[in-house]
């Protein structure tokens, strides 16, 4: 458990560098926000795949790829929003205030999916503690900005 904490720490860490990165390249190759975060989605592609491959991790048969539903098919749309968005932001707004909302945001659709369950999750409801956390991190981006 500890490793895991360290991971998604270090995870996190990653996304202000990739902001600042990608908003730098757009700007230095003078191209669009939406230019840039193409980029840095199809580096994220190559490393992933090279991963799969040094790992030699096996591919799921076609006939299970056509039982997979159709909606979940469409997870990547949030990271193509994601990064395109920060592109785009960081400039505007700095690193901190950038990462602040996308946290903000996290915890805001975080806590739906929990409260109803969404996508087989278990259900957790919605409680004072989440709220109080919530209205931190909000306090937070006020703060920042």
């Amino acid at each position: 458990m500890p490793m895991t904490l360290a991971m998604m720490i270090m995870a996190g860490a990653a996304l202000p560098l990739q902001f600042a990165l990608n908003a730098l390249l757009g700007r230095t190759a003078g191209a669009s926000a939406i230019w840039a975060a193409m980029v840095s989605l199809f580096v994220s592609f190559t490393c992933i795949a090279g991963m799969m491959l040094l790992m030699r991790q096996p591919l799921p048969s076609l006939q299970v790829l056509k039982s997979v539903p159709l909606l979940y098919w469409f997870g990547g749309v949030g990271g193509a929003i994601f990064v395109t968005t920060s592109t785009f932001a960081i400039p505007r707004l700095g690193a901190s205030t950038c990462v602040a909302l996308a946290l903000l945001g996290q915890l805001l659709m975080s806590v739906a999916i929990d409260h109803f369950g969404l996508f087989g999750l278990p259900q957790k409801a919605i409680n004072l503690q989440r709220l109080a956390g919530i209205a931190l991190v909000l306090s937070g981006v006020l703060v920042l900005r």
